[in-house]
């Protein structure tokens, strides 16, 4: 039986190494199978696309790696505002140029929605397939789920109830976003596409197939899904990183006491505040060990040192690695690190920061497996009660454990390079 043919596929991404990841693991199996395939991304990616053995295209704009940046980018408020009035969508021309260079001559174009924001434009302008993915299930902005991304809860959970309620929330917010978009609806115009969706919600999704690749344990299919929807699962993306440090293994081995995982993941870690120091005095406090992830901009953040007895800090080792030795995970809440901590079969102790986090947590305290604490009240009191209940609860543990199963029978990327492919003919 012939093999079907090779075919060139662009991926377009932006944002962090969580907004990256899904699309090195479709990329890496899709090359396994024969396809060129092309990363239009920042250039802070370079090096991870081109260890992953996949072709680098620079797509602007770049991030600007200072800790005032990542204030506003990751605020709980107006961190939304910030990415797409003041970072994104003042770039629109200079990414819409990137990628339409980057996919001349390609035979499909597969964008990360709500970032990639010159991918449909691209698609309308040149007649390149398309087809567009959602990495969490916050960003369906279904009427019929909480919107957990309102910045008053009581409103969140009232629209929770009501999805008439909801649908006319749902239209201020339509309205009000629309203007920080201004230069991307006016190079719409200027490129005479004929076109008055919203980017960011009905504009933001493929005519022809969209992948919702996230986990059915976080969210599954809703009435207002677009009708082109498939659900994949996670594309889990395992780094061929290099054997652990001898002295994390060590310090992993050791069954002295209970260990606590902090990490804020690639986003969150540029703006910790004292997150690592405060889990770290809970941690001791509880007579666990505490391993503190510090990566980005945290590898600076203030610690004791040298850090007491029973602490250690890296920058950097792959979750898949360190989740199944902890008792209690703590994160920030970025769907990848989530459905990784669900994998481990371990409780989970999350404090969002900004964007889908708090809608991942709560999907995750639903299902028993996590407590919620908000960024605000997370100090080293809170985390302190927090850690002591998750290590306590029976349900929490049985919750956990219960998730575990099924999660690490998901395989995203399969299902995801099967969606593609079917998209591009081949059956």
């Amino acid at each position: 039986m012939n093999s079907p043919p090779s075919r060139h596929i662009v991926f377009a991404t932006s944002g962090s190494l969580g907004d990256l990841h899904p699309f090195l693991a479709l990329g890496s199996e899709l090359r396994r199978r024969g396809h060129r395939v092309t990363v239009a991304t920042n250039a802070a990616h370079e090096a991870h696309v081109a260890r992953a053995g996949l072709g680098f295209r620079h797509m602007r704009p770049d991030p600007d790696n200072t800790p005032a940046f990542h204030r506003r980018y990751m605020h709980p408020r107006s961190g939304g505002e910030f990415v797409y009035r003041h970072y994104l969508g003042p770039a629109i021309r200079h990414s819409y140029a990137d990628l339409a260079e980057a996919s001349r001559g390609a035979d499909m174009l597969v964008s990360q929605s709500l970032m990639a924001l010159a991918a449909p434009l691209v698609a309308a302008a040149t007649g390149v397939p398309w087809v567009s993915a959602v990495l969490q299930p916050m960003s369906f902005f279904s009427l019929h789920e909480r919107p957990n991304y309102l910045p008053f809860a009581p409103l969140s959970w009232l629209c929770g109830r009501s999805p008439e309620l909801h649908g006319k929330v749902f239209g201020y917010v339509r309205q009000h976003t629309e203007r920080w978009l201004d230069p991307v609806l006016a190079l719409r115009a200027e490129l005479g596409i004929a076109s008055r969706e919203h980017p960011l919600y009905e504009g933001q999704h493929s005519p022809r197939r969209v992948l919702a690749m996230f986990s059915p344990l976080l969210g599954g299919p809703q009435p207002d899904w677009p009708a082109a929807a498939v659900q994949t699962g996670t594309a889990l993306y395992l780094d061929e990183a290099p054997a652990l440090p001898d002295a994390l293994q060590r310090f992993l081995a050791r069954n002295d006491a209970p260990l606590a995982v902090f990490t804020l993941g690639s986003a969150a870690s540029n703006d910790a505040g004292d997150f690592y120091a405060d889990g770290l005095a809970a941690a001791l406090a509880l007579g666990m060990r505490a391993l503190l992830v510090t990566g980005g901009l945290a590898a600076a953040a203030h610690l004791p040192e040298p850090l007491p007895e029973g602490a250690l800090r890296i920058g950097y080792a792959p979750f898949e690695a360190l989740f199944p030795h902890a008792a209690v995970i703590v994160h920030s809440g970025g769907v990848a690190t989530s459905f990784k901590a669900l994998r481990a079969g371990k409780p989970q102790v999350i404090v969002p920061h900004a964007h889908d986090q708090m809608d991942n947590a709560l999907r995750l305290r639903a299902s028993g497996a996590a407590l919620v604490l908000p960024k605000r009240r997370a100090g080293r009191h809170a985390l302190r009660a927090a850690l002591a209940r998750a290590l306590a609860d029976e349900r929490m543990h049985e919750a956990a454990a219960r998730l575990a199963g099924p999660s690490r029978a998901e395989d995203g990327v399969q299902a995801g390079c099967h969606a593609i492919e079917e998209a591009l003919g081949h059956g």
